[in-house]
């Protein structure tokens, strides 16, 4: 397994790891070979960028509360809406990409 990030975005997956904030290490969250196999499934980098930002949001199975002894803590899901946000815009810019005569369709 690999990790590859080149800020001159040369290649699709560089593309997809910045368009989902996956750029460092450590702390990565996806290998190379796992973005490049949802890249061939997917119609573009957008398509795969916003289907890797599901499976980010699903990695925090909806916690908004951490406690640890007295210690509590508590975000609100305001992240996770502005990210859901932005995930659909990579949906609609990638299916316009792959729909290239006009073409009605709803993201949700």
């Amino acid at each position: 397994m690999s990790f590859s990030y080149d800020p001159a975005l040369d290649t699709d997956l560089d593309w997809v790891r910045f368009l989902i904030g996956d750029k460092t290490t450590p702390g990565e969250l996806f290998q190379d070979e796992e973005i490049n196999a949802v890249l061939a499934e997917e119609g573009n980098k957008y398509l795969a960028a916003a289907r890797l930002g599901d499976v980010m949001l699903s990695m925090s199975h909806g916690i908004v509360e951490k406690a640890v002894d007295d210690l509590r803590l508590r975000w609100s899901e305001s992240p996770q809406s502005a990210y859901r946000q932005y995930l659909s815009i990579l949906r609609e810019k990638g299916a316009r990409l792959t729909y290239k005569e006009p073409a009605l369709f709803r993201v949700i």
